[in-house]
This record gives structure tokens, C-alpha cells and sequence, in this order.
């Protein structure tokens, strides 16, 4: 079993190295693959230095340079995470297991906080936010996070890959589709912290109508709100 992180950049040069310092330090090795959508600053030079391949990605379309990543990537488990993301050292090890079962087409888990940035309501949110994707799963709604889910690679190429038509809730779309191909796994102990840099800026309010609304859209096929970065120039 072989295993590809794929990993989308844009001006990440704060986040970036912390990113893939924790999936190097993993005890299960896996290649690494940065997608980057043409930054300005020092990502694509601190990428160099821990990936095994660094890709020219599409600005302003993630579905497209996700899709290029597991596309070019060697492994046969796609591992899909954020640049702004840090990793356990166990975090891979965790989500390895389950694709010893060919029915096993995807697995997540819960994404949090990262404790030296996180207040309360960051807590909160997040554990709500887990939450809710836990109990949705238990129904067969799987909406999987980019963050932190692993799919088997034939099982998303099957499945169509990414919507290249959507700007944003790309993970939500493909794990929908994936998981009509066989069986879903969310581990509560497949654990990614995220920074709370993007709440700092958008606020709370604004990002709690973008969640809302997510569910919506993916019902729905409709955007009713999009988050101010998301939003097409």
C-alpha cells in the first residue's frame, strides 16, 4: 500500500513548513505532493525542500489543483490536506489500517483548533462542527473535510474526482460520491489542527452562514453564500 499527501498552496509561507515537517515525521512514510497555485511568496521555495513533487496548479480553483495532485500522485491512497494544517506523528498510521479492507473506499476524521491559536468559541465550533459530521456519517450522509480524509485512489477516480466546476466544498462533493462506491470510516482518533487564522479574518458570523449554507448548496446544487475569499474576481 502506497500513500500520496496532496497538498494545495497559495501564499502559505507562514503554515507551510510547519505542515510538512509533521507529514514527513510520520510513522508511515508517504509521498508528498504540493499543488501550487502560483504564489507570491516563499511557498513554492519552502515546498521544495519536503516535497517529492511540486505542481503548478490553477489560481482560484482548489477542485482542480486537488484533482491534479491525486492524478500525478504514485500512491494508491490519496491523502488530501491543507497547507495551513498541522499532522500527529500517528495521524497516518491511524488512517492506514482501514484500507486493508478493499470494501474501504474513504476515512476522516476530526479537524481542530490548534491550541496556541484557539479560543473558546474556536473549541466549540470545531467540536460542534465534528460533531455533526459524525452523526451525518452514522445516516450515510458523508461530507468529508479536505483537511483531513484519505480516499483509495481508484474509488475517487471512479467516482469522477473533483468537481472542476465548484470553487469551494470540493471535499464535501467528491467524499458524497466516493461513498456510494463502498464503506466510509470517520475515527475520532484521525486527528488534523487547523489554524484559525482564516475565523481571525472573516469572523465568526461570516463563517457560521458559510457553514450553514453548505449543507444547502450540497442538497440544493446551489450557492447561496460564499466566504469573501472564495468569491470570484
Amino acid at each position: 500500500m502506497e500513500i500520496s499527501v496532496v497538498i494545495p498552496t497559495l501564499n502559505e509561507e507562514r503554515y507551510i513548513e510547519g505542515c510538512l515537517k509533521s507529514i514527513r515525521s510520520q510513522q508511515v512514510k508517504a509521498e508528498i505532493i504540493v499543488v501550487d497555485s502560483k504564489s507570491t511568496d516563499k511557498t513554492v521555495e519552502i515546498a521544495r525542500k519536503y516535497a517529492d513533487k511540486v505542481l503548478e496548479g490553477t489560481p482560484g480553483t482548489i477542485s482542480k489543483n486537488r484533482q491534479l495532485g491525486a492524478v500525478k500522485a504514485s500512491g494508491d491512497i490519496i491523502v488530501t490536506a491543507d497547507a495551513d494544517t498541522f499532522y500527529p506523528p500517528d495521524w497516518l498510521e491511524r488512517i492506514t489500517p482501514y484500507f486493508k479492507d478493499e470494501k474501504t473506499v474513504a476515512v476522516s476524521g476530526p479537524t481542530i483548533p490548534m491550541p496556541e491559536e484557539a479560543v473558546f468559541m474556536d473549541r466549540a465550533f470545531y467540536f460542534t462542527g465534528n460533531l455533526i459530521l459524525w452523526v451525518f456519517h452514522k445516516f450515510g450522509i458523508v461530507w468529508f473535510r479536505g483537511s483531513n480524509t484519505a480516499y483509495r485512489k481508484k474509488a475517487l477516480m471512479d467516482a469522477g474526482g473533483y468537481n472542476p466546476e465548484i470553487m469551494a466544498r470540493e471535499d464535501s462533493d467528491l467524499s458524497q460520491r466516493v461513498a456510494k462506491l463502498g464503506k466510509t470510516v470517520f475515527d475520532w482518533k484521525i486527528i488534523a489542527m487547523t489554524s484559525m487564522r482564516r475565523r481571525r479574518t472573516t469572523g465568526w458570523l461570516k463563517t457560521i452562514r458559510y457553514y450553514i449554507d453548505t449543507p444547502i448548496a450540497l442538497i440544493t446544487k446551489k450557492t447561496y453564500y460564499e466566504r469573501p475569499e472564495e468569491k470570484k474576481k
